[in-house]
């Protein structure tokens, strides 16, 4: 296999030595003042040996993938570096004109991806770097590329404790420690990427709108994580921007104190946040392409599924039936949709070792649903979701996202991966309606975080 070469097996144990030690310093650094970062070795070990589970099971099991296909067109990306270094930063940051492709030495290395599908090389792009620091060890740059994209992850979860510091354990198992969002998050595929974009854009909007920190930076993570985004999987992009403005302008309105002024300015805020969000999809609708309007989203859909339907897939295929491309021909198709984009494939569809242990999780995820609708109680589980912000963004994103992928996703290969962006946000809703829950009913137990803190200093 010329994936796997003596590179490995210097590199690999390197990186995992060095992981291990940044893991173990950064939990001593933090915890004493921030007692979250009791789980923040465990995370960020939980994230990189997922990864490198998945590259093992893609070497091994699979004899091969996409995810080797994006590695390798990093490393035909890194040999321009000497030859062409101008033209390699080029690339490297997006111009990736056709032109710049006669760069390559194409009697020995001719990129794949370059010429034929742009959202794929894209990967290629932004794991160059990667590629390098690992040389020629793909597991190695799986451990990067799953190191470095768990920040997006922490920081969302630091965000969501931030709002919740009485959650810190459920709020982890949501972000941290799902199984198949680390094991189909970490590897060099744009699942993993676009998931920590999706991570950073959430907690950036949330320091910049909601807390008005940090200004600039969170300026920049916006823009580089919608840049992302856009770049390889845009309608990521179009599911996250509704939740978020959602999020901000419901947040706003219940700043408001005075119910007679919370009346009067709602219409305002609301307005001023549909004004924000048009005037940010109409400066990306050039990027979105078959994203950027609701006629081409309909037809992208029922493309995408017709697409995924053919016989190269047979034997690893589900039908939730024809799409009529109308709004009232998918909102006929929502059930079904968000049921297969949530809770699919069950463990009546299994047919491989793979797809068990996404059928077991999704059969968790939805006893775990129906317990808490049923603990809550309907009224309650509604009246939470229209007015606790934070639940409302993560809950519609969730939902919607899940529809989304499920109406185009006929393939259990491909359904278990895109899904994972709704699985944290969907668990965390649901952690914090219980949590509102039990603090009515006076049945949560508070524990002072600082008490908590001193408790793990003494222990140290």
């Amino acid at each position: 296999m010329d994936y796997v070469g003596i590179w490995d097996f210097i590199l690999v144990p390197f990186f995992l030595v060095l992981v291990h030690y940044v893991a173990s310093r950064t939990y001593s650094k933090n915890i004493s003042t921030n007692p979250e970062y009791k789980y923040y070795r465990k995370g960020l070990l939980f994230k990189v040996y997922g990864g490198l589970l998945f590259a093992l099971v893609y070497a091994f099991y699979y004899d091969g993938g996409d995810t080797m296909i994006y590695w390798k067109d990093a490393k035909i990306l890194n040999t321009v570096i000497f030859t062409e270094p101008i033209c390699y930063l080029k690339i490297l940051f997006g111009d990736t004109r056709p032109l710049w492709f006669y760069c390559f030495d194409l009697t020995e290395y001719v990129p794949h991806h370059y010429l034929r599908d742009q959202q794929a090389y894209s990967v290629s792009r932004l794991s160059a770097p990667f590629a390098l620091l690992s040389v020629d060890s793909f597991f190695g740059c799986t451990i990067l590329v799953a190191w470095v994209c768990f920040g997006g992850i922490w920081r969302l979860y630091r965000v969501f404790v931030e709002e919740y510091p009485h959650l810190q354990k459920e709020l982890a198992i949501a972000f941290l420690f799902i199984p198949s969002v680390a094991f189909w998050g970490s590897g060099v595929m744009k699942d993993t990427y676009t998931l920590t974009a999706a991570c950073w854009m959430t907690s950036s909007v949330y320091g910049l709108f909601l807390k008005r920190r940090n200004v600039f930076w969170n300026l920049v993570y916006v823009f580089f994580s919608a840049y992302v985004m856009i770049t390889m999987k845009p309608y990521i992009f179009v599911a996250l921007l509704p939740g978020t403005l959602i999020w901000v302008v419901f947040n706003r309105i219940q700043r408001v104190e005075n119910q007679v002024v919370k009346i009067l300015a709602a219409p305002v805020i609301i307005m001023v946040g549909f004004v924000l969000g048009s005037g940010i999809f109409a400066q990306t609708a050039g990027q979105l392409e078959d994203y950027a309007s609701v006629d081409t989203i309909l037809n992208k859909a029922v493309a995408t599924q017709e697409d995924l339907k053919r016989d190269a897939y047979e034997g690893n295929t589900f039908d939730i039936g024809t799409i009529d491309p109308s709004l009232g021909g998918l909102a006929s198709k929502a059930p079904v949709a968000i049921f297969a984009g949530l809770f699919r494939p069950t463990l009546l569809d299994v047919k491989s070792p793979i797809m068990l242990v996404s059928a077991v999780e999704n059969t968790i995820m939805m006893v775990f649903l129906m317990y808490m609708i049923y603990s809550v109680g309907v009224f309650s589980f509604l009246k939470h979701l229209f007015t606790k912000p934070m639940i409302m963004f993560s809950f519609v994103f969730a939902v919607f996202f899940a529809f989304a992928v499920g109406l185009t996703t006929s393939n259990f290969g491909s359904l278990v991966r895109y899904k994972i962006p709704s699985l944290p946000f969907l668990l965390a809703s649901l952690y914090m309606m219980r949590f509102h829950k039990q603090e009515e009913s006076g049945a949560f137990k508070f524990e002072d975080a600082s008490d908590e803190s001193s408790q793990v200093s003494d222990k140290k």
